[in-house]
């Protein structure tokens, strides 16, 4: 997969918004959804996603290591 979009607003994602939605829902998970989009259909903040995000990156879950994508991550 060189790039993915969410399902539901078809905003660019990367590999960190994919690992999440792999984290919450599973590897089974029906589709992704970006940052925004998830946080709107969990209910919650955004940032909070991201800040989740890095917590599991930093912490090496496995999940967080594995690249989804060929691009990079975008620079914030």
């Amino acid at each position: 997969m060189k790039e993915a979009h969410c399902k539901h607003c078809g905003k660019r994602i990367y590999n960190d918004e994919i690992a999440l939605n792999i984290k919450i829902f599973g590897k089974q998970v029906g589709y992704i959804r970006c940052y925004d989009c998830l946080s709107e259909f969990l209910g919650c903040k955004s940032d909070k996603l991201r800040k989740t995000s890095l917590f599991y990156k930093n912490t090496g879950c496995s999940i967080f290591q594995v690249k989804y994508t060929y691009e990079g991550e975008p620079n914030e």
